[in-house]
């Protein structure tokens, strides 16, 4: 337990003081992640002994859900990642924040396997693993491509409260489907997404201020806060929440041992 709390307390003041500094020093997209999500995801990966192919199953999910969430911010317009012009998927999601996600995503799951699971990775087999992920990816690049190409005049208003209803009914609903739902694994969720929900605001402060992400769509949010010199639309915190819920949700049900 006091191990627990120590790891906990010294991730907070990492996170504060490494958010001060990219602000300061006006980092980057990428040494942004690299700070905030990187270091942390490596150290918690060397720490656990993670497995090659835990991580690189992760890493598969991580770049599935990020191009589809990235795909159709950027399809919508519900924001913007000022990245390199040149660099971009589908001429749409810049590469960089693809790298953001993937870094995001390990440390989320590392962070929840380590100090709110039991440690202790599952051993399903790496083509399990791949081969499940990889459909789920796949089918992503798939349907952002036909949404890019060829149904450009399909359009969804309010897309960003969708996505946010979205990741949480689909967490709510794994865990029923799967017989998952309890009140102590749904409290562990709960505690989990609370704490990881400071980190991405670390990260989310840092894309705003250093003017690496701009909230466009102002008419299609729900309500919108002006806040750290920027129009930020509460979509953006309820993510804070509904992503790491879900993410845990599917590395525990999925990539795990469903316990």
């Amino acid at each position: 337990m006091h191990r627990t709390v120590l790891l906990l307390a010294s991730a907070l003041v990492y996170f504060s003081i490494g958010t001060f500094g990219l602000v300061v020093f006006d980092a980057g997209i990428v040494a942004t992640a690299l700070i905030l999500f990187g270091i942390p995801a490596y150290i918690l990966a060397r720490y656990s002994a993670a497995p090659v192919h835990v991580l690189c199953s992760v890493a598969v999910f991580a770049i599935g859900l990020s191009v589809l969430l990235e795909g159709i911010a950027h399809t919508y317009g519900i924001w913007y990642v000022l990245g390199v012009e040149e660099l971009k998927l589908f001429g749409l999601i810049p590469l960089e924040v693809i790298v953001t996600s993937l870094l995001q995503t390990l440390f989320l799951v590392l962070l929840y396997e380590l100090l709110f699971d039991d440690g202790e990775y599952s051993e399903v087999h790496v083509s399990h693993r791949l081969i499940s992920i990889g459909t789920f990816s796949m089918a992503v690049f798939l349907l952002i491509g036909l949404h890019r190409y060829i149904l450009t005049a399909v359009f969804v208003s309010y897309s960003y409260t969708w996505i946010v209803g979205i990741l949480i009914a689909s967490s709510f609903s794994l865990l029923i489907m799967t017989g998952s739902m309890s009140i102590r694994f749904f409290d562990r969720l709960c505690a989990f997404s609370l704490y990881a929900s400071f980190p991405l605001l670390c990260g989310l402060y840092s894309a705003i201020v250093n003017t690496h992400i701009v909230f466009a769509y102002t008419s299609d949010y729900l309500f919108t806060f002006e806040l750290f010199g920027a129009s930020v639309p509460i979509e953006a915190f309820l993510m804070l929440f509904a992503l790491p819920l879900f993410v845990a949700t599917f590395y525990e049900l999925y990539l795990d041992d469903a316990q």
